[in-house]
């Protein structure tokens, strides 16, 4: 289903609206794009969403905003870097033979220092829109650790089963869905 979720988006935003009973949504790593929009609270009453500790949320990842929603500021930390402006001061002092080959070797710099600032300003994103972000705004009902996956997401069934009336019969068992052999 993950290579097809594009594709398939509107039929699980639907299937999330529709859905008579809980739904309770676990990120266990990153939760951007279509699974924020499609798996928003504001979409299902009784939806609960958790995230494991360390996870990020936001509408989009720290890479492609910084590569496209922060690209002019990429551009604007590439160009007034002390390597590349110095390169730059090199390229205009030097004669037409240094010249030639100081502006291949500022293309390759500018390649290499602007694959930095792209990752500088993603990590600046995501340190912002981080998972304890999500739970301020209310898009994360609560962050839990990853030892305690099972019995969160249990206890989060059976409150969801609760709210929505539906029959809780004790505890939900806890099986494991590989066979003991």
């Amino acid at each position: 289903m993950r290579m097809l979720q594009l594709e398939y988006g509107a039929e699980i935003g639907r299937a999330v609206v529709n859905f008579d009973g809980p739904i309770v949504f676990c990120v266990v790593s990153r939760y951007h794009g279509g699974a924020f929009v499609v798996f928003s609270k504001t979409l299902h009453d009784n939806m609960q969403v958790l995230a494991v500790e360390g996870s990020y949320a936001s509408v989009i990842g720290g890479a492609p905003a910084a590569a496209v929603v922060f690209s002019g500021e990429v551009d604007q930390r590439t160009g007034s870097d002390p390597r590349i402006r110095a390169v730059e001061r090199q390229v205009i002092e030097a004669d037409d033979v240094t010249r030639a080959r100081l502006r291949a070797d500022l293309a390759d710099l500018r390649a290499a220092v602007r694959s930095e600032k792209l990752g500088e300003v993603a990590g600046e994103f995501d340190g912002v829109h981080s998972i304890e972000r999500a739970v301020k705004v209310g898009s994360v009902d609560r962050v839990i650790a990853a030892n305690e996956l099972r019995p969160q997401l249990i206890e989060a069934v059976e409150q969801g089963l609760r709210v929505s009336g539906g029959s809780d019969t004790g505890r939900l068992e806890q099986r494991t869905l590989i066979p003991e052999i």
